[in-house]
């Protein structure tokens, strides 16, 4: 499917507040940002010269976007540099090479475009100044940035949310390695790698990807191989992925390792933006079959469990998902069906429900408060056996119900004061069978760089414009929602016949000048052309590449486009009625012209029943999500931050009849580190309230993810 969007370009020109510094070009002047010392000057009139150039990207760092920016670079000081400023050059022509690298290249995946390009000068003194160019580029992917999942990547990776990792260029390579570490008291040190693989073709099989996760160290290991695939749809199934999954692990206890490996087949469905642009749904299933084995000192097995086993499951999950302006909510709902050994019956259910919400506000310039609050319930009903490690660990290991980093629904209860998967023992046995947890996580960006320099972000005319290409896109949206009325369908139908039509008529003007010579020239040249105007806007049509193309050229040849002055079929019959009375009534031309007059009037009125308000709420709705992380991305993603970090942990684990437990706790603080151009790491201490033996009174906890190593 490709978006029917189109990507918007601007370039502006910010040099002061004064309408004459931009007196040549009348579309910029309204688009300026005062920057100290070149207010109010026409800098070609007054003979300045360009002392420097530059071409600036915020993803530079990425080897496909420094490539196309220093090329560009070299070519515009050549242009520029040392020479007298004129904007024929500095802005006219340097935008021409910017254009030509195209630093917006395709996607694999379906994505709303939008590209700045921004010009400023700064330094001016001794007639000379420095001249700055700007680009910004990103791609939204619409339904899937509604996501929880897709705050953090904003957040940790802002590259991969405006779309620049995933680009169809030459240079881009199909290997993406991301290394991983963290440390807590029991997992110990440890270190790992994501590898993924995105071949062109993947042997004609219906995956984009291979995935390969692992790490460990003397305490813990973790190892998971996914092929994955995914289809992006204009019906309500939005986004759509799938995966064949390896999975291993080893999580230490404090007195030994529960462990594990399967292999899974797994379905993810995203449906359309629901309730005017403010909800979508989530739904799926997943069939796994492994084993589960334990190896834990002092064991306590509770009623109807087995500590070790081959087992099979299904399972079925559901939530949704919403983002507002400074918000990012989602529920979900996992249901698990297994057996011991190779079996038809259900020994096991186990309920998961897991609920995010987070919620950040700019308190200053990019200075950003961000909370992040997670509950998470779970119960297990045990009809006939479970394997152990099946049942309830908790602790700072997070386990989620499904593989994968699209959709990650917790499935343990999660306090970081308890190092490893020390929560696990129970006045019934080890391992539980119900848990409640919830978790928050508070920071605030005190050392930041933004994405977006802040003369430009406070500038009234650059969000305008931005608003304005936005509005464009969900302009374009609309009318490709329009396409898919049937009575466009029943409008486009009548090309054939309109074509036939006009060639008639043009056939019959000609005769009608032949007969004629040397009579009413202008009038029948301007028959002519009119006629040839409406047929070249029908070929158009009928040539066009795309819905979009096709439904502007259908619209010119009717009344709605009158405000641009096409209106082509309405101009024709004028020209033709007026030339047809100065002929005296030509018989072909009356004939021509009226059948001509009767299929417009049957365009015109299919094009009237085209219902026009669903369409425009189809669009506003499937933009929403796209408008506000837009807004997100510009206004208040930084390149870099770094935050103190407050953490709140509250747990209770129960098993059988004994209840939820003893009620677990712990505060923290620390420090968190984002670098889009290099990692991102957490480090923090967590203290354990009310340590039980073997615990500890805290824990050490650090994570590290460093940028991919490729891209």
């Amino acid at each position: 499917m490709n978006f029917p969007v189109v990507p918007i370009l601007l370039l502006i020109l910010f040099v002061g507040s004064a309408r004459a510094c931009l007196g040549q070009t009348e579309a910029a002047t309204d688009k300026t940002v005062p920057l100290k010392g070149c207010e109010g000057i026409n800098f070609e009139t007054e003979g300045y010269r360009v002392r420097t150039s530059r071409v600036e990207d915020p993803f530079d760092f990425l080897p496909w976007v420094r490539i196309r920016q220093r090329r560009a670079a070299t070519k515009i000081a050549a242009l520029v540099d040392g020479k007298p400023f004129l904007y024929s050059t500095v802005r006219d022509q340097a935008r021409e090479i910017i254009e030509q690298e195209n630093f917006l290249p395709e996607t694999s995946d379906v994505r709303v475009k939008i590209r700045l390009e921004l010009l400023s000068v700064e330094n001016c003194s001794d007639n000379t100044l420095d001249v700055v160019y700007r680009i910004y580029s990103t791609q939204i992917m619409p339904v899937l940035s509604s996501l929880p999942e897709s705050r953090t990547t904003e957040k940790q990776s802002p590259q991969e949310s405006a779309g620049m990792t995933r680009v169809d260029v030459p240079s881009r390579s199909p290997i993406h390695l991301t290394p991983l570490a963290g440390y807590d008291s029991t997992n110990k040190l440890f270190g790992g790698a994501r590898l993924e693989i995105t071949p062109k073709s993947l042997w004609k099989l219906p995956f984009s990807s291979f995935l390969l996760q692992a790490q460990g160290s003397a305490e813990i290991g973790t190892v998971s191989a996914a092929l994955t695939g995914s289809n992006d749809s204009e019906g309500w199934l939005a986004h759509s992925e799938w995966l064949l999954n390896y999975n291993y692990f080893s999580l230490p206890t404090g007195e030994g390792n529960i462990k594990g490996g399967d292999f899974s087949a797994q379905f993810t469905g995203v449906t359309k933006a629901l309730a005017q642009g403010n909800l979508t749904l989530r739904f799926g299933g997943l069939l796994e079959g492994g084993n589960r084995q334990s190896a834990i000192r002092n064991l306590r097995l509770a009623e109807n469990t087995v500590p070790n086993s081959a087992f099979g499951s299904l399972r079925l999950y559901a939530g949704l998902a919403s983002r507002l302006r400074h918000n990012v909510f989602s529920a979900s709902y996992g249901l698990e069906m297994g057996s011991v050994g190779p079996a038809a019956r259900v020994d096991w259910r186990k309920h998961i429900g897991d609920i995010r919400h987070e919620l950040w506000y700019p308190l200053g310039d990019h200075r950003i408060l961000d909370l992040e609050s997670r509950v998470t319930l779970g119960v297990i009903q045990i009809p006939g056996k479970i394997p152990l490690p099946k049942r309830f660990f908790g602790g700072n290991n997070e386990e989620f119900f499904l593989p994968g980093d699209s959709w990650q629904i917790r499935a343990n209860p999660v306090i970081r004061a308890i190092s490893g998967s020390r929560l696990y023992r129970t006045n019934a046995g080890d391992g539980g069978d119900k848990f409640f947890s919830y978790n928050l996580t508070a920071a605030y960006s005190l050392w930041r760089k933004p994405l977006m320099p802040e003369e430009i972000v406070k500038d009234a005319d650059f969000n305008a414009e931005l608003q304005n290409a936005i509005d464009v896109v969900t302009g374009n949206l609309q009318n490709y929602h329009t396409t898919k009325d049937p009575h466009y369908g029943e409008l486009v139908a009548l090309l054939p016949t309109v074509q036939t039509a006009l060639d008639d008529l043009k056939q019959a003007v000609q005769n009608a000048q032949q007969a004629r010579p040397g009579q009413f020239e202008t009038q029948f040249e301007d028959c002519l052309k009119a006629i040839s105007t409406a047929a070249r806007r029908v070929r158009s049509a009928f040539q066009a590449r795309d819905v979009g193309q096709q439904y502007g050229s259908v619209r010119a040849l009717l009344s709605p486009s009158v405000e641009v002055d096409e209106n082509r079929l309405a101009k024709g019959m004028t020209c033709v009625t007026e030339l047809n009375a100065a002929l005296a009534v030509d018989p072909s031309i009356a004939s021509g012209s009226a059948r001509l007059d009767s299929i417009r009037s049957m365009m015109e009125a299919e094009f009237g029943r085209i219902d026009q308000k669903r369409a425009e709420s189809k669009a506003k709705a499937e933009m929403a999500f796209t408008r506000r992380t837009l807004s997100t991305l510009f206004n208040e993603v930084n390149l870099y931050a770094v935050s103190p970090v407050f953490v709140f942990d509250v747990a209770r684990l129960g098993s059988g009849r004994s209840g939820f437990g003893d009620l677990r706790y712990g505060p923290g603080a620390g420090l968190r580190f984002e670098f889009a151009s290099a990692a991102h790491f957490t480090a923090g201490y967590a203290w354990n309230i009310k340590p039980r033996p073997g615990e500890g009174n805290g824990t050490l906890f650090f994570s590290l993810g460093v940028r991919d190593l490729f891209h």
